[in-house]
């Protein structure tokens, strides 16, 4: 059985950033922050916290959390994922991944009305739901692909065409995963999500190393740069549009000036 609270723990304490400085008399063994320079630094007993990681305590208080999370200087979205891992079970706000027409078409009307800016809709596991065909053609491949197997965060870690494209490749690919946790965090043994995480981390190392390392990041506006298809680089902003009730969220990309 999986406690995710402790293990989200354990990762990120296992953050090398952590580290004191090095001592000229003593030599560290661990990576990141000892269990006890945890606990101490976070004002709990060491029993207490390794019930924490042991998934033997799973309620913490508010003052615990917050301690813990300048302890292990986890960012806004780490601290709020934190915070959902307390004492919870599945969740019935995780949206299916199954959207039906009605939606699908709302969808697909809001990215069209965008055009000629590259959009499209994403549902929690990155599949995507809707596109304009600017937005589409931002993947190369996609279109030849059938729209129920068109997922971005799959495309970036596995297709060879995605570092290609992308200048910033790592950091978007990196960001795909955070956000996949991030997006799941209500329930993140819900079966579709395991049988997509399976998937990725079979394939890929790197993907494995990630989602192992819990990192949590919610996708924010930022600019990227792009190869066209004739060796150009082009600058474009993407902004992400959040639908919290539908369980999708809309990424738009526009020209880095445009206000």
């Amino acid at each position: 059985m999986t406690h995710e609270l402790g293990d989200f723990l354990r990762a990120r304490r296992a953050d090398a950033a952590l580290e004191p400085q090095p001592s000229r008399t003593t030599r560290r063994r661990v990576i990141g922050l000892r269990r006890e320079e945890v606990a101490a630094a976070s004002g709990v007993s060491i029993d207490y916290y390794i019930r924490l990681e042991q998934g033997r305590e799973s309620n913490p208080s508010d003052t615990v959390l917050n301690a813990l999370a300048r302890t292990l200087r986890l960012t806004a979205d780490a601290t709020e994922h934190l915070y959902r891992l307390r004492n919870r079970g599945p969740s019935a706000l995780i949206a299916e991944r199954r959207v039906d027409v009605a939606l699908r078409d709302r969808m697909t009307a809001l990215v069209e009305a965008v055009s000629p800016h590259p959009a499209y809709v994403l549902d929690r596991l990155s599949y995507m739901v809707a596109a304009n065909a600017e937005g589409l053609t931002l993947y190369d491949g996609f279109a030849g692909i059938p729209p129920a197997q068109r997922n971005t965060c799959r495309y970036l870690m596995n297709d060879p065409r995605a570092r290609s494209t992308f200048v910033e490749w790592e950091e978007l690919a990196h960001g795909a995963v955070a956000h996949l946790r991030a997006a799941n965090a209500d329930d993140l043994q819900d079966s579709e999500l395991q049988a997509f995480v399976g998937e990725l981390s079979a394939t890929n190392s790197q993907f494995r190393a990630w989602w192992s390392g819990h990192i949590v990041e919610r996708r924010r506006t930022s600019i990227k740069h792009l190869r066209t298809d004739g060796g150009d680089v082009v600058a474009l902003r993407h902004e992400v549009l959040y639908l919290p009730e539908d369980g999708l969220r809309m990424t738009l990309w526009l020209d880095p000036e445009q206000r």
